[in-house]
Formats: C-alpha cells, structure tokens, sequence
C-alpha cells in the first residue's frame, strides 16, 4: 500500500533524473493535443488522458520501487593486489511488496537485480581487482531503477563505509626452489627415493637425466623434502626491493598454508611466527608494510 509518508521520506533520498523516455511522452501527448484540438475527435482525448495518467503516476510507483532499500557490506575473499577477487553486498528489502529492475553501481562494477521479493534479502557477489596492496575502502555506491516506465532514471546514493585489507600480489618463485636452495639442511641432490612428473618449474639439480633419455619427462622425489624444523624467511632476502619481497613472501606464506608447514618471517623490527598468528594476520601485516 502506498504511504504519503513513506514516499516523502524516499523522494527526499533519492536523485531524479529524465530520460530519453520522458521526452518521448511530451511529444506524443503534444502529437495528441494537436490531433484532439483540430480534429475534435474523442477517442484522441482518451488517449490523452490515458498516457497523461501513466506518466502522472509514474514517478510515486518508481519511488515507491526504491523504498526501503538498504545495502550492507558482507564480507569477501581474500583481496590480492593485481588478483581478481569478490566482494560480497547484500542487498535488503524490508518493503511489504517487490522492488523491480534495480541496477546496482559499486567500486567501478555493475550488477542488476531484475526482481527483489518483499521482505527479503539478496547476497550480490561483487567482482573487483585491487591495484595495489594496503587499506580499501568501500564506500559510495548507488542503486538505480527505470520502474515503472523507463520516463525517469531514479537513483539512490549509498554508503557503506566498510573497510578492508588488500595483500600484497603473490609473485616470485616457488617454495620448492626456496627448498632446493637449503639442501645442506634438507638432505643431499644424490638422496632420492623415486621420481615424479617434471611440472616445468624446477632446477636443473632436480632433473631425472635418466628418464629424460629415455623420452620421459620425471624430477627426482627427495625423501627430505619437507624440513623438520620451521621455514624461516629473511625479509631482505626475498628480493631486490620491498613490494618484489612483500610478493615473495605472500607466494611462499600461501604454499605454506597449502602443505600446512610452520614459518617464520624475520621482517626488518619485527618477527611473524605461523605458530602465534594466523595466515590472515601475517598477511595484513605484510600489506600494511
């Protein structure tokens, strides 16, 4: 049912703009006019009447469609810079009946919601790339509907002031050639107990010369490859500057996670132990570096 006081209280809200479909309706119901005033015929001043009723009562049915919309941020995966990743909204109607066409603007993406039930709520994944590491903020973001005759584009500002960390891209070798680099600690190039597919990122060392001439591609299977004490990382070690050293680390800090092995970071004041914090903190610690 429409409410005075809730059509006041969203009109206040919202931004109205006319489309391409308003000056369509001015010219037929010029057209018609002209037609009535010179022919007097009444079925053109039923048709008058008519399209001047729908677009009279287009503007409060579109900005009914917008009440009692309210958008909130949800949560989303983890956020890598120069890595395609979703954010999660949802979308909520607390209105006793539907909102149609609902076209939603947030951090650059478009999403559309042909429908959304009364007293509902709708989870909307957000597709975004971040560009750099650090702080991001979802902020302004707008919801916009041409409900119910396409003669006025309605537009309602939201803001989520919601904040989330980006880490650092993960980028650099792999944490099986930091592992060949430390065969002193991890056993010896000659101590192998088998082979295993040659994957096409591996050293020269690790190469089964004996299966490749035989036509097979194969790498020798060390029975130390996975060390006994913790991994630990050198901050300065990692690269030639500090976001190629942060990208390191964020690779070798996931493989980790992956074959769930213990580390450590030694960063430049501070020590970041797998066993004390979790992934998820180490990580904002790298991104906020």
């Amino acid at each position: 049912m429409l409410s005075l006081r809730t059509l006041s209280q969203t009109r206040k809200r919202l931004k109205q703009k006319a489309t391409l479909g308003s000056l369509l309706v001015v010219l037929i119901l010029f057209g018609l006019f002209l037609e009535a005033y010179m022919h007097n015929f009444n079925l053109v001043y039923i048709v008058l009447f008519f399209v001047f009723a729908l677009a009279f009562f287009a503007s409060p049915f579109g900005i009914y469609n917008m009440a009692d919309l309210a958008l909130a941020y949800q949560g989303s995966d983890r956020l890598f810079a120069k890595k395609r990743s979703a954010i999660y909204l949802a979308l909520t109607n607390s209105k006793s009946t539907e909102s149609y066409a609902l076209k939603l603007e947030c951090m650059g993406q478009n999403l559309f919601v042909p429908a959304l039930k009364a007293q509902s709520r709708e989870i909307l994944a957000l597709s975004y790339r971040p560009e750099r590491r650090g702080k991001l903020e979802i902020g302004a973001c707008s919801l916009q509907s041409l409900f119910p005759l396409a003669t006025i584009r309605f537009l309602l500002p939201l803001d989520l002031s919601a904040h989330r960390v980006v880490y650092p891209r993960p980028q650099g070798s792999s944490l099986e050639t930091f592992l060949s680099r430390q065969k002193g600690r991890y056993g010896q190039e000659n101590d192998f107990e088998g082979i295993s597919p040659y994957t096409g990122d591996a050293p020269l060392g690790k190469i089964h010369w004996p299966s490749v001439a035989k036509g097979e591609s194969a790498l020798k299977k060390f029975a130390y490859e996975i060390p006994l004490e913790h991994l630990n990382f050198d901050f300065y070690q990692a690269g030639k500057n500090d976001e190629a050293r942060l990208s390191q680390l964020t690779r070798w800090i996931l493989e980790c996670e992956a074959q769930n092995l213990d580390f450590q970071v030694q960063m430049p004041h501070e020590n970041l132990n797998s066993k004390r914090m979790s992934i998820d903190e180490i990580l904002e610690k790298l991104a906020l570096y």
